[in-house]
C-alpha cells in the first residue's frame, strides 16, 4: 500500500510541475519556490540520485508530460473564458512566495553586487513584458512550410534555453518560447501531437534542463544569496506580465477575492520546510 501511495504521490508531483510549465511567467522553478523544495532539490540532485531513483524519476516525468499536455489543451478555453480569473490566482500565489524568497536573498549580510543582480533580473522581466511580443515570430507549423536545417537547428536550441528558463522562477519556459518565436509552434506540436516537431524540441529541452539542473546546483552550492537575489527580481517582474488588467464587473471582483485566497496559501504553504 505505502509503496501504492509513493507512486500516486510521485506522479502526481509530476503533474504539478507540468501544469505551471506552459503558462507564460510561471515555470516548475516558481512551483519549487511555492512548495519551499527548490533550494532541497538542487543541492541533491547528480547523476547518481537519477540513476539510483530511475523509477521515481521517470514517473515524475510521465506526471510532468501529462500535466504539460493536459494543460496546454486546456489554456486556450480556460484564458478565453476565465483568463483574468486564472491569471490573479497565478498572481496571488507568486506574490505569496516573494516573503520566503526575499528571507533567503537578504540572509545575513546583504551584499551591494546581489542587490544590481535583483535589479537587472527585474529589468530583464520588464523587457520580456513589454517588448517579448514585438520580438516573436509567432510563425505557425503551417507557416513554416517543412523543417529545413536552419529550422531544425532553431528550434532544439530554442527548446533548451526555454526548458532551461522553466527551472528560473518567474520567467519559464513559456516565457522564453514567446521571447525567441516559437511558443505558438510548441503549443500547436503539442495539441496536434506533430511527432516530428515534438522529437525536435523535446530533445532540446531535455538538454535545457540537464544543464540548467546542474548550473542550479553549483549557483546555490556557491553563490546562494545571489541566486536567490535574482530569483526575486525574476518572480517579482513575472507580476507585470501576468497582470491582465481590471475592470468594474463581477469577474474583477472574482478575480482580486481568489488573488487574495491564493496569497494566503502560498505564503502559509512556502513558510514550511
Amino acid at each position: 500500500m505505502n509503496s501504492i501511495l509513493k507512486t500516486i504521490k510521485t506522479f502526481a508531483v509530476g503533474v504539478v510541475f507540468g501544469i505551471g510549465s506552459p503558462i507564460p511567467g510561471v515555470s516548475s522553478g516558481t512551483l519549487a519556490i511555492l512548495f519551499n523544495v527548490y533550494d532541497s532539490f538542487f543541492s541533491t540532485v547528480s547523476w547518481k540520485m537519477i540513476k539510483n531513483n530511475l523509477r521515481a524519476t521517470v514517473l515524475f516525468l510521465l506526471g510532468w508530460a501529462f500535466g504539460l499536455v493536459a494543460t496546454t489543451l486546456l489554456l486556450a478555453f480556460l484564458f478565453e473564458d476565465y483568463g483574468q480569473i486564472v491569471n490573479f490566482v497565478f498572481i496571488g500565489l507568486i506574490a505569496g512566495s516573494v516573503p520566503m524568497i526575499f528571507r533567503k536573498a537578504s540572509a545575513g549580510r546583504v551584499k551591494i553586487q546581489n542587490v544590481l543582480v535583483c535589479a537587472l533580473a527585474l529589468a530583464f522581466m520588464f523587457f520580456l513584458a513589454f517588448f517579448a511580443g514585438d520580438l516573436a515570430t509567432h510563425s505557425t507549423i503551417e507557416e513554416l512550410g517543412g523543417i529545413t536545417p536552419t529550422i531544425f537547428i532553431w528550434l532544439f536550441f530554442s527548446s533548451a534555453i526555454s526548458a532551461t528558463a522553466m527551472l528560473v522562477p518567474g520567467v519559464g519556459g513559456s516565457m522564453m518560447m514567446l521571447s525567441l518565436g516559437i511558443y505558438i509552434i510548441y503549443l500547436e506540436a503539442v495539441s496536434r501531437f506533430n511527432i516530428l516537431f515534438l522529437v525536435i524540441m523535446g530533445s532540446g529541452m531535455i538538454v535545457g534542463i540537464l544543464a540548467g539542473m546542474f548550473f542550479t546546483q553549483k549557483m546555490l552550492l556557491n553563490y546562494s544569496q545571489t541566486l536567490y537575489s535574482a530569483i526575486l527580481g525574476f518572480i517579482v517582474g513575472s507580476l507585470l506580465i501576468l497582470y491582465p488588467g481590471l475592470s468594474l464587473d463581477l469577474f474583477s471582483a472574482i478575480s482580486i477575492v481568489m488573488a487574495c485566497l491564493s496569497f494566503v496559501f502560498a505564503y502559509w504553504v512556502s513558510g514550511k520546510e
